[in-house]
């Protein structure tokens, strides 16, 4: 039943891979094999170029300690540092290529150990030599698309090479990007991190080279939902850039976007994200080609909101922020004022607040709009005078409760009647 299931040949298969394994770990590299009697020659080669220059000695050692790196993990830990340095000092581009097809077998091989030297192998993408950004750009696909190492901000290397000069390696880096198109929201979750990256003053790149590169990404943006949702993250990012030139990359990929009535809306609801921006030309038409856009085949409804916006760029754009009041701050001061006509109270004479103060037990209200509150009184028949309080005291009228030198020093005794005189009153 067992040979049926087929559960000997699997078991038996894992018990042979065991094996194989710990003999690459334990015997091959043991003291007493002759294999280990050449692992300290090829590190001090790789370890010194100054000295064992010869071109070909050093690709055939570097090769060499590669290949004792793939049988142990010990040995590939002991010499990761070493290998990664000649990958970035080496003089000689067959070297660098070597070293980088030899790390990708690494990482396949040893994932855990080579992962926190991603960064340094996506470094090669932007090497000077072209054929060792072609191996680069090569092994990083293969190690990319078959899920061996985590798709990053890194990526923005490749996106670098959209615009090489070589024109075999624009379309490899092309190619990367088609494969990982296929991955669901691989593009849309790596664009933000992409953008921001290509936009880094540090790295110098013009706006025609960053508009190509954008150009290319956005047009794998397709979905509606994710077109929404990077029109918000991108507003958001105008929050966090520093420069000019950031502010004016921002604008340029949300013009990029191919945008619906829900992405237009998301941006009308991040206005205060870059309405502080749009002083800058190269922030206010981009924008304004984005109305547009969305204006052609629009519906009259649709359009007339499209139209309200970009009167409102205009106008901040030509006269400023500080001086062009949004909707909601004119709907604002229209109910402020209102509710300024409403609290106008008359102040009290000077005679009236002697009275007071004297023991006349008086009922405070301060009306100022919704949040005004009363001094609660029983209801009655019979309606008691109430007393208002000048706008003096306006500043403490959130707080009911009065201080001790508002509180009246000496007080007169309130008369009761009782109910019955009440009635017959």
């Amino acid at each position: 039943m067992e040979e049926e299931l087929g559960l000997i040949g699997a078991s038996a298969e894992d018990t042979e891979a065991e094996l194989i394994r710990k003999i690459c770990e334990t015997e091959l590299l043991a003291e007493e094999n002759l294999l280990s009697a050449f692992l300290p020659l090829l590190v001090k080669i790789c370890s010194s170029p100054g000295r064992y220059s010869h071109p070909q000695l050093t690709t055939a050692a570097c090769l060499a300690l590669s290949q004792y790196m793939m049988i142990s993990p010990l040995v590939c830990e002991d010499n990761i540092r070493l290998l990664f340095t000649v990958l970035e000092r080496s003089t000689l581009p067959v070297v660098r290529a070597n070293t980088i097809i030899a790390l990708g077998d690494l990482t396949v091989r040893f994932p855990n150990i080579l992962e926190p030297w991603t960064q340094n192998l996506y470094a090669r993408l932007s090497d000077e030599v072209s054929s060792v950004r072609q191996t680069a750009v090569t092994v990083l696909t293969q190690l990319v698309l078959k899920d061996v190492l985590k798709v990053k901000g890194q990526v923005s290397e490749v996106a670098v090479l959209l615009i090489d000069p070589e024109p075999h390696i624009t379309s490899l880096a092309l190619n990367f990007f088609n494969e990982l198109a296929t991955k669901d929201n691989a593009i849309y979750n790596l664009l933000p991190d992409i953008i921001s990256r290509l936009s880094d003053p540090e790295r110098g790149m013009s706006s025609e080279d960053f508009n190509t590169i954008m150009k290319q990404l956005f047009s794998y943006i397709t979905k509606e939902r994710q077109t929404e949702s990077l029109v918000e993250k991108l507003c958001q990012r105008f929050r966090t850039a520093k420069t000019e030139r950031q502010w004016c990359d921002l604008a340029m990929s949300l013009s990029l976007l191919s945008m619906c009535e829900r992405g237009f809306k998301r941006l009308q609801e991040c206005w205060e994200c870059y309405s502080d921006k749009l002083t800058e030309p190269g922030v206010y038409q981009p924008l304004l080609s984005i109305t547009a856009k969305l204006r052609r085949g629009a519906k009259p409804q649709f359009k007339a909101q499209v139209d309200d916006f970009e009167k409102r760029l205009t106008a901040v754009h030509t006269r400023g922020l500080e001086n062009v009041e949004s909707p909601e701050m004119d709907e604002n001061q229209r109910n402020e004022g209102s509710t300024e006509k409403t609290s106008t109270c008359t102040p009290l004479p000077t005679r009236g607040r002697q009275k007071s103060r004297r023991g006349q037990t008086k009922s405070s209200v301060s009306s100022h709009g919704d949040d005004s509150f009363v001094t609660p009184q029983k209801s009655r028949k019979s309606k008691k005078p109430v007393i208002t309080f000048s706008s003096d005291e306006e500043e403490d009228e959130e707080d009911a409760v009065m201080t001790e030198s508002e509180t009246p020093k000496v007080t007169t005794p309130i008369s009761r009647t009782s109910r019955r005189a009440r009635l017959r009153n």
